[in-house]
């Protein structure tokens, strides 16, 4: 079970929160290593979400305009 959190890199985030607290502190080393890690599936699952917080934000931010 051990060697299956170590390989990927999603759950080896959540059973060992120092390596958010890296990726938080330098996000461009530390969190473009986890995403390199992760295999392509999961890759454009993490873009996805990115895209969809993205857009989220700007409608957000374009109804408090209004």
């Amino acid at each position: 079970m051990e060697t299956n959190s170590s390989t990927n890199p999603l759950e080896n985030l959540l059973h060992n929160p120092m390596e958010i607290l890296n990726v938080v502190k330098n996000p461009g080393k530390y969190g473009l290593d986890i995403y390199k890690g992760l295999d392509i599936k999961q890759q454009q699952y993490v873009l996805f979400a990115a895209g969809a917080a993205l857009i989220g934000y700007g409608l957000y931010l374009g109804m408090n305009k209004k």
